[in-house]
């Protein structure tokens, strides 16, 4: 009997040190991996949300130049936008920084590239500075593309446009600044 007590006490120790490390591994390789999934198609939903609310900016910016009668404008940088309303009066843009118009703050780095189309009667004024676009108080807008690429996020362009009349929308595009 004493020799089967000794054979099972030798052969019941438990695991060693390093298999306990190796099981803590690859868990540790698993939980990573899964939670860089979770963080980088969160980020692509985050910046998709971004670019949706520009749209729904431009599409206010469109109704309150309806709204109020007067001219409204958006000016695009390489890298911000500000949105701004004529004032007749002083004949001046003046920025419109108050919520919704103000740009919102985001921990990526946007870049943006406008194109606007020639119309007749579009007016070259080497007096002021006018807008990259400009919604007018009868509810058409300069005929415009946008672009918006996230240079933290491979792939991530968005695509804004009008042809004056439709409605501006977000669309997520293949092609890139």
């Amino acid at each position: 009997m004493m020799v089967n007590m000794s054979f099972a006490k030798k052969h019941a120790q438990g695991f060693t040190l390093i298999e306990i490390l190796v099981v803590i591994l690859v868990i540790a390789i698993a939980v990573g991996v899964v939670g860089f999934s979770f963080s980088s198609s969160n980020s692509h939903y985050s910046a998709n949300a971004y670019a949706q609310r520009l749209a729904q900016r431009i599409e206010m910016a469109r109704d309150r130049a309806i709204q109020s009668n007067s001219e409204w404008g958006m000016f695009v940088a390489k890298d911000n936008y500000r949105f701004a309303k004529f004032d007749q009066i002083y004949g001046q843009w003046f920025d419109y920084t108050t919520k919704p118009f103000k740009a919102e703050k985001t921990a990526y780095t946007l870049r943006f590239k406008v194109t606007v189309e020639e119309y007749p009667g579009q007016v070259d004024s080497g007096d002021i500075e006018l807008p990259d676009l400009i919604f007018f108080s009868s509810g058409e807008v300069s005929p415009f593309e946008l672009e918006l690429k996230i240079d933290e996020l491979p792939g991530a362009t968005w695509k804004f446009a009008s042809d004056g009349f439709s409605q501006v929308r977000a669309e997520k595009s293949k092609n890139s600044l």
